[in-house]
């Protein structure tokens, strides 16, 4: 599902159609992982383009917290499915910005 949301986000972006002022890969972040563990997070460039993802995903942030692995952050945000009350992890690879001045 997350694949063909990513993928129908591409085809719009390809079109000329903006749903929403998303910086011009995110798109591309949801299709390119699952965001189910440090080897397979999103790898964003701010943490409003993770809340972003969040928002396209359908789900909703109930907390927040970081990990480091071997020197690399990661943002660890634990959501709940609003139609299924699923809850799960998705995690965001945030060595792009973390750390950084601004």
């Amino acid at each position: 599902m997350r694949r063909l949301v990513g993928v129908a986000l591409l085809a719009a972006a390809a079109a000329g159609f903006s749903a929403c002022a998303l910086p011009p890969d995110a798109p591309s972040v949801i299709a390119s992982a699952n965001g189910t563990g440090p080897d397979d997070a999103y790898v964003v460039a701010s943490v409003a383009q993770e809340y972003e993802v969040l928002r396209l995903l359908g789900v909703e942030s109930e907390s927040q917290r970081l990990h480091v692995i071997d020197g690399r952050p990661f943002d660890v945000i634990s959501v709940t499915d609003p139609e299924t009350q699923e809850a799960r992890d998705i995690w965001f690879d945030i060595s792009r910005f973390f750390g950084r001045s601004l």
